[in-house]
């Protein structure tokens, strides 16, 4: 091939390029049912949260509080240690099964020195395989985190129910642009 020859498919080739449109970004979505996405209502102190851990699911927390520490996530997501206030609390307890019964929640306990809790409801958590584990998990991290619910037409972690056969595990594009709304 001769040099001319290499010039004009290098050249085609970045004109193909540039005709490319950029990719969208995406836009928040709205919260439902008279939610609000809030800073106050989330665990973070002072641009962390600082977990302490007494659940047996420790794979999935791994997973929920690595997978919101994606690149540009702003909040650090650390463990407690004897110089830091512990923020967050990870914990088990055994509640009812039924279909509206929640697999796992995030209870706020306002108040300055005060600990919030992500608690994992046993009866709905075993027997479950590792991936609907881990998005009930990263759903409830994204709740400290200060987000709310979406929409079931927006493909989000942040849905209000986990899709049994396909769960979503880590934070999606919208969730990511909720989180960078509220955190920059």
């Amino acid at each position: 091939m001769t040099t001319r020859a290499i010039s004009l498919a290098a050249c085609t080739v970045a004109a193909f390029l540039l005709a490319i449109p950029p990719a969208h970004a995406v836009d928040p979505a709205p919260c439902i049912n008279g939610e609000s996405e809030s800073r106050s209502k989330s665990a973070v102190d002072e641009g962390e949260i600082r977990w302490t851990d007494a659940t047996k699911y420790d794979a999935s927390r791994t997973w929920a509080l690595s997978t919101w520490q994606y690149s540009g996530a702003k909040i650090k997501l650390a463990p407690d240690s004897a110089t830091t206030v512990n923020d967050l609390e990870f914990q088990d307890y055994t509640g009812p099964s039924g279909d509206r019964d929640p697999v796992a929640s995030y209870v706020r306990d306002s108040g300055v020195g005060r600990t919030d809790f992500i608690r994992f409801n046993r009866s709905k958590m075993d027997g479950r395989n590792r991936a609907y584990q881990d998005s009930a998990a990263a759903h409830e991290v994204g709740h400290a985190l200060g987000l709310c619910h979406k929409d079931g037409k927006i493909l989000s972690l942040m849905w209000t129910s986990i899709n049994v056969g396909m769960p979503v595990t880590e934070p999606q594009p919208v969730d990511k642009a909720n989180y960078k709304k509220l955190w920059g």
